[in-house]
């Protein structure tokens, strides 16, 4: 094998338990508990039981959808007020009209640095006219990027006063940037916060591992969300007809180490709600193994881990993390508008218009040699 291979074969091949630094657990072990259909884990110290694998809705309005993963266990709702301008709140709601005791839901709001407490009560009590409730179990800061956000007290503020009212339960946060570990490290530190949301694959696990050590220790409950490196399975030649097999294992992966309480899916089809259900209640094996392996060394070099190390290269200031992603989710999560969107919002200086006259400087920066000027440009081209 070259370099690259015995890199991730170390990293992915060698023992997925070794990964993530627990032995395996398979989890029809666990499914002796509540339900065939479903296996459910505390989430930290909330006492919340929630199910394995939770529903996401990012780009979500079927409520018919929601009824059915209702129906086969899924009971844990993952949400947003900045989700489709509210849709997805609103499509919740209509069956929460009718299933609330079901469910365990948890919404976010958006603080930034100068937000107050008023506008954050505001935001609340505009998602909970939305989701038709008059309670969430869990209300995040969501997608807090920047450590320095923690500094704006507002978000306690108002969380103390929503629970004091019975509008919330517990108090969490999002994030899947850059600057991941610097923020995670600041948030144990703050001692503030119930529930983790956070980006966590068998590609980008390794430094999470001691902040999942301390935020167990603390009694933080853990949701792990773009479990699958990408969703690119369908576009590797060795994996013809396993991208199913891909999916599931990814899941698996994740929910192999028992500090994650549920892993956060994107739900758009009802054959998805049989597949992730099924995904949770299969042994991981090492077909499955094999499966991520393969994965791994396939896109090595092309996956953008969004870790921004190649922005200090960049003497334009291109903002490559947020525009990688939002490419991959013009590709790979068929939300070609949304990706558009959020493009056309960034800052115009921040924008890969640069790229077409720039020799590449970015490039030296990758850890993982990707073309990362190339990528941009084919972004670029994509999102304009």
């Amino acid at each position: 094998m070259d370099e690259m291979n015995r890199r991730q074969f170390v990293k992915i091949g060698a023992g997925l338990g070794a990964a993530t630094g627990t032995p395996l657990v398979f989890a029809e072990e666990e499914a002796k508990s509540e339900s065939k259909d479903m296996i459910y884990r505390e989430l930290g110290d909330t006492k919340l039981k929630v199910s394995a694998v939770s529903l996401g809705t990012y780009g979500f309005s079927n409520s018919g959808l929601l009824e059915r993963a209702l129906d086969k266990g899924i009971n844990f709702i993952c949400t947003a007020a900045e989700y489709q301008n509210g849709v997805a709140e609103e499509s919740i709601g209509k069956v929460a009209k009718k299933r609330r005791k079901d469910m365990v839901i948890m919404t976010g709001w958006s603080c930034r640095p100068n937000s107050t407490k008023q506008e954050l009560i505001a935001s609340l009590d505009a998602s909970l006219k939305r989701l038709s409730t008059d309670y969430v179990d869990i209300v995040k800061t969501h997608n807090l990027d920047k450590a320095a956000l923690l500094d704006n007290e507002a978000q306690f503020e108002a969380f103390e006063e929503a629970k004091k009212t019975g509008k919330v339960g517990f108090l969490g946060l999002s994030n899947h940037n850059a600057d991941i570990i610097d923020v995670l490290q600041a948030v144990l530190k703050k001692k503030k916060f119930h529930v983790l949301q956070c980006k966590f694959n068998f590609m980008e696990y390794e430094k999470q591992m001691k902040i999942f050590d301390e935020a167990e220790k603390l009694g933080i409950g853990i949701v792990a969300f773009k479990v699958r490196a990408g969703k690119r399975e369908n576009e590797i030649k060795e994996l013809e007809n396993k991208g199913l097999q891909v999916r599931q294992a990814a899941i698996r992966w994740a929910l192999n180490d028992k500090r994650i309480a549920s892993v956060c899916m994107g739900f758009t089809n009802f054959d998805q709600i049989d597949e992730y259900r099924e995904a949770v209640m299969k042994k991981l094996s090492r077909s499955d193994e094999e499966a991520l392996r393969l994965y791994a060394q396939a896109v090595d070099r092309s996956y953008c881990r969004n870790c921004s190390t190649c922005e200090a290269y960049c003497p334009n200031q291109v903002a490559v993390a947020e525009i990688m992603r939002y490419s991959m989710y013009f590709k790979y999560y068929k939300m070609e508008k949304e990706a558009m969107r959020l493009y056309s919002a960034l800052p115009p200086d921040r924008a890969a218009d640069p790229c077409a006259g720039c020799g590449g400087f970015c490039e030296q920066g990758c850890p993982y040699g990707r073309p990362v000027r190339t990528g941009l440009l084919e972004a670029r081209e994509m999102l304009t």
